[in-house]
C-alpha cells in the first residue's frame, strides 16, 4: 500500500491542452469566465494552496489509517513533489511561498441532489453504522469532484453514470441548483463554451514538458492568451 501511494503521489499532474485554433481558443477563454460567472468555481475552486512545505510528501504519513504504516513504524521517506527529478511537468512554489494545486475542488461535502428520491443519490450512507436507520436513509452529500484531468477521465459525475459532461452538469441540484439553472439559461453557444473549457482540462500526453500545451506538437502555450486580470487565477503559470 505504501509503495502504491508513493507511486501515485509522484505521477505528473493533469493540466491543460488547448488547440491552436483561434475559434476554439476563444471558446475556451469565454468558457472559463462563464464557469466562474454562474458559480461553478464556488465549489470547483480553480486552485488550492499548499503552504508550509506541504509539498514535501512523506511515508509513513500522519494521516494513514489503521492497517497501514503509521508514523514511527518505519523510517520516513520524504519526497519533494516539486522536484524536477520526478516525472514532469511539476507544480512549482510561487513568489508567495505556496504551490497552487489546480484541482478544481474545495474538497468539501455538498448535497447536490433534489431530495431522497433523486436517482443520483446513493441508496446507502456508508459513513453511518451498518444496519442503522441512518445507514438505510441514503446519502446525498458528495465531495466536490476534482476536475483536473476531467476531459479524458470519463464517465462523469460521482457515480460515473453519465457519458457526457453536459449530462453531469444538468444533473446538479441541491446546493448547486442555482449554477445549473444559470447554465440552462445560457444560449446554446455559451453552454458550448463551458464544455470547451472543461474539455481543455486533460491528463497530459507522455513527455509533456509544460503545464499548458497546444494539441499539435505539445508545445508550451501562454494562457490566458491576453493580459486579462479577471482570468489570472485560472492560469497554471
Amino acid at each position: 500500500m505504501t509503495a502504491v501511494t508513493v507511486f501515485q503521489a509522484t505521477m505528473p499532474v493533469p493540466a491543460r491542452v488547448i488547440p491552436n485554433d483561434p475559434e476554439v481558443e476563444s471558446a475556451v477563454l469565454h468558457g472559463e469566465q462563464l464557469f466562474r460567472d454562474i458559480g461553478c468555481a464556488t465549489c470547483h475552486v480553480p486552485a488550492l494552496p499548499l503552504t508550509a512545505l506541504a509539498w514535501i510528501y512523506t511515508e509513513p504519513n500522519p494521516y494513514n489509517p489503521p492497517g497501514n504504516l503509521r508514523d514511527g513504524e518505519a523510517p520516513t521517506l520524504a519526497i519533494d513533489l516539486t522536484s524536477d527529478e520526478l516525472p514532469g511537468p511539476r507544480l512549482k512554489v510561487n513568489e508567495y511561498g505556496a504551490v497552487m494545486v489546480p484541482a478544481f475542488t474545495d474538497l468539501k461535502l455538498h448535497d447536490i441532489c433534489t431530495g431522497p428520491g433523486d436517482p443520483n443519490a446513493e441508496l446507502l450512507d456508508q459513513q453511518e453504522v451498518v444496519g442503522s436507520s441512518n445507514f438505510f436513509a441514503g446519502n446525498r452529500k458528495f465531495i466536490t469532484r476534482k476536475l483536473w484531468g476531467l476531459a479524458n477521465q470519463g464517465p462523469f459525475m460521482h457515480h460515473g453514470k453519465f457519458t457526457t459532461m453536459r449530462e453531469a452538469i444538468l444533473a446538479h441540484s441541491g446546493e448547486a441548483l442555482d449554477s445549473r439553472v444559470a447554465f440552462e439559461a445560457m444560449n446554446s453557444k455559451e453552454r458550448d463554451y463551458v464544455i470547451e473549457f472543461l474539455k481543455s482540462l486533460q491528463i497530459l500526453p507522455p513527455g509533456a514538458k509544460n503545464l499548458i500545451i497546444d494539441d499539435e506538437r505539445g508545445r508550451p502555450k501562454r494562457w490566458p492568451p491576453r493580459n486579462d486580470p479577471k482570468l489570472a487565477d485560472f492560469s497554471f503559470q
